[in-house]
């Protein structure tokens, strides 16, 4: 059979994964690339303004549809500005495929524009990526193509997921690479490890001994899509349920077993019932256990007389933090459902009841019971608590300018429940954490590992392009968008409506109240002169709506949410609301500097 150029070979791989959009910003050595994309008609490329921003949108878009995102950039500082959204999408376990270009491996070393591969004092990029990505590699013949792109997608997708780089010489793309025409989804595991039943026995028991269990439940949930099993579990016994904040939306937050996020961006109800001492075992899922999950390794979550159980696909974060009693390696998902199976025994026929007859209390009776009370102290506690806000209450009082909370809180009333948030990094973490509802399953995305600010700006286009039936909505401040704010452009440029809700506190936010906090004042943090937001976004060619009321944002939000266009509503809110997580931070960070607190 002929044989095809090995850049075709790569794009055929990623069009039986079921790729669809390749984001990215061109240059001399993608050519071929481009070239190829538009010869085949199948992918299509999508020009954003930053490549960073493009990294964010292939995260958004491998989120969004929990599959695999691709982007690319140029040699040099094409493949350098995408590093840092490729980081973030290894560290918060995303399948995202990085393709950088590379120059001729005919002029390796001699000076050529843009040559990343390390000589002549120049950079290597692919030695450069190997600490962010779970692997880097350089197509070095195009004899190599298709085992490469297959390990490529199969290290991508498998095992716990996370990004891969791989860079592509120019010369190399177009030589000749043998295709065998089998599809590349033949060379990965389809299945995930499912646990030691053992072990999956021993924690049902636990949590059928157990007087007053919790669940505090992590990223891993929306990940392996655990949602109807972790509910289902929760519910058999009436375990209350808290999330991480990356975790938020793990667990539908109007449930009456919702105790909304914990630790960083948390509800006070969370922490208040986690914390209780009679919570005799708590059951850990799919969380790294790192400071924002923990509200700084707090001891409390973990006291010795409380029996942890810890379920995760990464054995290495077993005991990582806190030591377990009792713990699970595997896939969330088979996990949890294989613990609510070992809690629910199916029902017997009614044949059966008819030939036991008189066995039918023993079998009855033999149901694993509720946990006493959790029922009746969640509700007492949401009494003295209350797990949900209203904004108009929120907002009350002499304030000059919005309280970011309460247009938060608002958006709640607005945006329907199969809305997709994406909520960028800064004191939204916050607002978003503990006062927006995530009432579907899957609906709220945070990326706050490497916490890169600008994130969601571009993530929501990815994520809009991957369900274009669904509302997609970025939750972001000022500053957030000063990084990528003209990534608005390029959903406007491919019609794509996404809303972007930006928190206009007229600088970084999180930075000087965090600053105020430790020292009791700021320094280079607030914007001489505002960003004109709205005016930024309508040069963009986007409709901008501008808020100074309650009433004003829910009139711009319902009005984007009907215009179907890409719409940015600018909330003007205070600088000085400082979120009740950021305190508890900066305790945090006084114990690290070993300061006294001011």
């Amino acid at each position: 059979m002929p044989e095809a150029s090995a850049i075709h070979v790569v794009l055929r791989a990623l069009e039986e994964e079921g790729v669809t959009h390749i984001f990215g910003v061109p240059g001399g050595p993608l050519v071929p690339l481009f070239e190829a994309l538009a010869q085949r008609q199948r992918i299509q490329p999508v020009l954003a303004k930053h490549e960073e921003g493009a990294a964010f949108m292939a995260e958004g878009y491998a989120r969004v549809r929990r599959g695999l995102g691709v982007c690319c950039g140029t040699s040099g500082p094409g493949a350098t500005n995408a590093l840092t959204g490729i980081a973030s999408a290894n560290s918060d376990s995303i399948p995202v495929l990085a393709l950088t270009g590379q120059v001729s491996t005919t002029v390796f070393g001699k000076g050529g524009l843009q040559d990343s591969s390390s000589g002549n004092r120049t950079i290597d990029i692919v030695d450069t990526y190997r600490s962010a990505t779970k692997l880097s590699l350089m197509l070095q013949n195009g004899r190599q193509t298709q085992h490469i792109i297959r390990r490529m997608v199969r290290t991508a997708l498998t095992g716990r997921p996370g990004a891969v780089h791989l860079n592509l010489p120019a010369d190399v793309v177009k030589q000749p690479a043998p295709d065998d025409d089998l599809p590349v989804t033949r060379f990965f595991s389809h299945t995930v490890p499912s646990g030691d039943p053992e072990a999956v026995c021993k924690v049902a028991d636990m949590l059928v001994s157990a007087k007053k269990p919790a669940m505090l439940v992590g990223h891993g949930i929306n990940l392996s899509g655990a949602w109807a099993p972790l509910q289902r579990l929760a519910e058999t016994l009436n375990i209350p349920v808290a999330t991480t904040l990356k975790g938020k939306s793990a667990f539908p937050e109007r449930h009456p077993l919702s105790l909304g996020v914990f630790g960083f961006g948390g509800h006070p109800l969370a922490e208040t019932y986690l914390y209780a001492e009679d919570v005799d075992v708590l059951v850990i899922v799919g969380t790294s256990l790192g400071e924002f999950q923990t509200n700084g390794w707090d001891q409390r979550l973990a006291p010795h007389n409380r029996a942890i159980v810890q379920i995760d696909l990464d054995p290495l974060m077993i005991g990582n933090i806190y030591p377990v009693s009792q713990s699970i390696v595997g896939d969330a998902a088979s996990i949890l459902e294989a613990l609510a199976e070992k809690l629910t025994p199916p029902a017997p026929s009614r044949s059966t009841f008819e030939t036991l007859a008189g066995k039918f209390v023993t079998l009855a009776s033999s149901q694993p019971k509720k946990p006493h009370a959790t029922s009746s102290v969640l509700e007492q506690m949401k009494t003295e608590i209350p797990r949900y806000y209203n904004a108009e209450e929120l907002q009350e009082g002499d304030a000059t300018r919005l309280k970011p909370q309460a247009v938060v809180t608002k958006m709640n009333e607005v945006l329907p429940d199969d809305a997709l948030l994406f909520v960028d990094n800064g004191n939204c973490l916050s607002w978003g954490g503990q006062f927006y509802e995530a009432r579907q399953a899957g609906t709220v995305f945070f990326a706050t590992n490497t916490a890169s600010m600008g994130y969601s700006v571009a993530a929501a286009i990815g994520g809009k392009i991957a369900a274009p039936d669904r509302p997609v909505v970025a939750l972001l401040g000022d500053g957030a968008f000063g990084m990528h704010g003209l990534e608005v452009h390029t959903a406007a440029n491919y019609h794509v409506p996404v809303i972007w809700v930006v928190l206009n506190n007229g600088g970084h936010g999180m930075v000087y109240n965090g600053e105020k906090l430790l020292n009791g004042e700021s320094y280079l943090t607030v914007f001489d002169q505002p960003l004109d937001v709205s005016a930024i976004a309508r040069s963009a060619g986007v409709q901008a709506f501008q808020a100074t009321t309650l009433a004003e944002f829910e009139a711009g939000l319902r009005q984007a949410l009907e215009a179907q266009v890409p719409c940015v509503i600018e909330a003007m809110v205070d600088l000085e609301q400082v979120p009740r997580s950021l305190q508890q931070r900066a305790d945090t960070l006084t114990a690290f500097f070993g300061k006294q607190k001011v």
